[in-house]
């Protein structure tokens, strides 16, 4: 985020609280690649699967000892409740949504379990292969195509390896709920805020794209 708001000269409310992570700035850089509704629904729809991919990953991991309601609790759980207070840190309401959004998708994962023949393995394979058409159909059909190329995909990853703080890349897809509850009327006055900086960037990645394709 921080290497677009210098490469872009980005000054909508530069001087103001940005909140934990500085996630509100963040956010409406964010945004600011996604702006088609195609792409926005590819990742409204995709970031689930990509959740739930992860889940996969992480469900034949059992915290021993501890159980919830003589459940014994994994990793599965432990990543939903992680990421829910994490998400939490930003906005209640976001969190919320977003944590249920991927919760949805809990109950699947003893079933493909016992599909796969309680291979842990096996496990982790699926969550790769599904964590890699997620992103594949997101950026090369949600970026590639309906943005005509408009993509922070590198940035985003860049930053990661670079910084080597994963919740940056974990705050994408909650980004991408609290967009849609924006534009259903939640909180205007955060939703003004976050799009101010969107509105700001967005015709100079434009216009970024335009001069490439001279």
């Amino acid at each position: 985020m921080k290497s677009i708001v210098a490469r872009y000269q980005l000054t909508a409310h530069a001087q103001q609280s940005h909140g934990v992570f500085q996630w509100q700035r963040r956010m409406g850089v964010h945004l600011a690649f996604h702006q088609n509704p195609t792409n926005i629904l590819i990742h409204a729809i995709f970031s689930v699967l990509n959740a739930w991919a992860v889940l996969l990953m992480a469900y034949p991991f059992e915290v021993f000892g501890i159980a919830i309601a003589g459940v014994p609790l994994d990793m599965a759980m432990v990543t939903l409740l992680v990421s829910f207070f994490i998400y939490a840190r930003l906005d209640v309401g976001g969190a919320v949504v977003t944590t249920l959004l991927f919760a949805s998708t809990y109950p699947l994962c003893p079933w493909v379990f016992e599909l796969v023949g309680q291979s842990s393995l096996l496990m982790l394979l699926l969550g790769v292969v599904l964590t890699v058409l997620s992103l594949a159909i997101q950026v090369f059909i949600g970026h590639g195509i309906a943005e005509q190329g408009i993509d922070d995909a590198m940035d985003n990853f860049a930053e990661t390896f670079e910084s080597k703080n994963p919740i940056y890349i974990t705050l994408l897809p909650f980004y991408t709920y609290l967009d849609l509850m924006f534009m259903v009327g939640y909180k205007p006055t955060l939703a003004k805020f976050v799009k101010d900086i969107t509105t700001e960037l967005r015709p100079k990645l434009e216009a970024e794209l335009l001069g490439e394709n001279k």
